[in-house]
């Protein structure tokens, strides 16, 4: 490995572990709750952060794969940076909203862009060995929001304010060290105007001839399916994990656990996901990636299915397939990453990804309030079980479809 190439690596690592280390996300509910605010308005600015993630994907990564991956990862830092300080600042609602909205452009700029930007700087020879590449940068990402976690903690005793004054300064030295990050800007130009030439279009054709040729990708097929798989396994999975934790109250895990519960599924995720590519190796890429992706439902009903309020053996047997599923899910997501990436064009490849997370956030859409909607009716563990259930439905077709289409 050259001198060049292990130096970008290292600004790689440490631009996802900067990226990583979100101290909000853990008490952001409190934080905001202290500026009085209710459930209810609190609830309304989740909406206000879906809704601008979901209309601000495709256009995000139109910008990445037309100005530059890593302007676009520059951009996301710097806006979550303004976001932060819109909250720390803030004195009404109106901000708060205006924050939450730039806080979902701002990961919208690095979905797409990033996975793009760090598949486009491989050499063509070494790609078979993505898989490896994007298991050890996950690791790094979930070490960083492993150390984010406990410094959270450590920084509540004194100020919940000193929260977001250290996401500022992390997410401004995250934007410097984007930066520097590797890209050959000419080549994708004159990959794109091939592209844009193929669909009849010109490179200043603008935004509808982009989302012209996004519209042609998108009717290949294994493509759609791999989005869409991965939008249905990651929106259960983080619905089950954002759930889980009642779940766990609710089968008698002492708090002390559920709150570590999270970060510590991270902590047992580093080896297994940077090891993913060993089931490509056994299985081949599409089979080790349906595999993975089914035993994300299946994990998340067999959590469903032990009884609550029972002895100590189902409240290890809870925990255990809790810290699984965070587990299979980031194990997950470097299979789908290297089978995405393999079968984009780099004209448009940040553009492609971000419409997978635009499935994403469709799929939480659904299963975010099934799970609730069923819960509250009757009980946690029904609504668990039903979007497993809808999810392993959703996913058959999918995965047939994959299997038939892609060699072993």
């Amino acid at each position: 490995m050259s001198t060049r190439r292990s130096d970008s690596l290292y600004s790689t690592h440490a631009y996802v572990f900067l990226f990583s280390l979100r101290f909000t996300e853990v008490l952001w509910v409190v934080y905001l709750r202290g500026k009085g605010l209710s459930f209810a308005a609190i609830g309304l600015l989740e909406t206000v952060f879906h809704v601008a993630s979901f209309s601000s994907e495709v256009p995000t990564g139109i910008v990445a794969d037309r100005w530059g991956r890593k302007i676009s990862l520059f951009a996301g830092r710097a806006l979550a940076a303004v976001s932060a300080a819109l909250v720390l600042y803030a004195r009404n609602w109106g901000f708060l909203a205006a924050s939450f909205a730039i806080l979902a452009v701002s990961y919208t700029c690095h979905s797409g862009a990033f996975d793009a930007l760090v598949y486009d700087s491989v050499p063509a020879e070494d790609r078979p060995g993505f898989t490896r590449l994007m298991g050890k940068l996950n690791s790094t990402y979930l070490l960083g929001t492993s150390i984010a976690g406990a410094g959270a903690a450590f920084m509540a005793q004194f100020s919940l304010d000193w929260l977001y004054r250290a996401a500022i300064a992390v997410d401004v030295l995250a934007a410097l060290v984007a930066l520097s990050l590797p890209e050959d800007v000419k080549a994708r130009r004159e990959a794109q105007a091939r592209m844009l030439a193929d669909a009849g279009v010109g490179v200043a054709g603008g935004f509808l001839a982009d989302v012209r040729t996004l519209y042609v990708t998108l009717r290949r097929r294994e493509l759609r399916n791999l989005l869409l798989l991965w939008g249905t396994v990651s929106a259960l999975a983080t619905s089950v994990v954002f759930y889980g934790q009642s779940l766990l109250k609710e089968s008698l895990v002492p708090l002390s656990l559920v709150g570590i519960a999270g970060t510590a599924g991270n902590l047992l995720a580093i080896l297994p996901t940077r090891s993913a590519f060993r089931l490509e190796d056994r299985f081949g890429q599409n089979r080790a990636l349906v595999l993975a992706s089914f035993s994300v439902p299946a994990v998340a009903l067999a959590a469903s299915l032990v009884p609550g309020k029972a002895g100590w053996l189902q409240r290890a047997a809870v925990v255990a397939l809790y810290l699984g599923l965070i587990v299979l899910h980031e194990t997950t997501y470097p299979l789908f990453s290297n089978a995405a990436n393999a079968r984009t064009d780099s004209a448009n490849r940040a553009t492609v990804l971000s419409s997978g997370s635009m499935m994403f956030s469709v799929g939480m859409m659904v299963m975010f309030p099934l799970i609730g909607f069923v819960g509250d009716r009757m009980g946690l563990r029904w609504g668990i079980a039903a979007a497993a259930a809808f999810a392993a439905i959703c996913l058959v077709p999918i995965a047939v479809g994959l299997v038939a289409e892609s060699p072993r």
